[in-house]
């Protein structure tokens, strides 16, 4: 009886193991598709990185988690914008797991969820991921455009 018991410990922390070893050469595996003008943000610098910046250049907020699917969709399609548009807008990413003070601060219930701020204000917020031409629709509508040469017509 010890022996079947000891066997099924033994074989769970070796699948354990092997399951978190697979998942950190997966994510070191994963591609760096970072944005020139995008940040990571944590609570201590977000007044002076987005609301202050906000005064000056539109700053959209990307709420995310490292374990939300909609955030693995959504992140390189903000990322694919903010290098379009050319520093147009600057884009800020918040790990909520990290950062749970800002969550609550924004009253964030969902991720991802993503806010546009100008003049230290947020202005826009949507929930989930979206299709490119809803993104260029509210970065049109609050006055943010690509330059004319990445605006080619062609969906980010």
């Amino acid at each position: 009886m010890h022996v079947v018991i000891l066997t099924a410990i033994v074989v769970a922390v070796f699948t354990f193991l092997m399951l978190r070893r697979w998942r950190s050469a997966k994510q070191e595996a994963m591609p760096d598709n970072r944005s020139s003008y995008e940040a990571f943000v944590n609570a201590d610098e977000f007044d002076e990185m987005v609301l202050k910046t906000s005064h000056k250049t539109p700053v959209m907020v990307d709420f995310y988690a490292e374990w939300c699917g909609p955030c693995r969709v959504l992140t390189p399609l903000l990322a694919g914008f903010a290098d379009d548009y050319q520093g147009a807008f600057l884009l800020a990413k918040v790990d909520v797991d990290k950062n749970q003070q800002l969550m609550q601060r924004f009253d964030i219930r969902a991720m991802p969820t993503v806010l546009l701020f100008r003049d230290g204000e947020s202005v826009e917020r949507f929930t989930g991921a979206k299709l490119p031409h809803s993104i260029r629709y509210i970065l049109t509508k609050h006055g943010i455009h690509a330059p004319k040469a990445a605006s080619g017509g062609e969906d980010v």
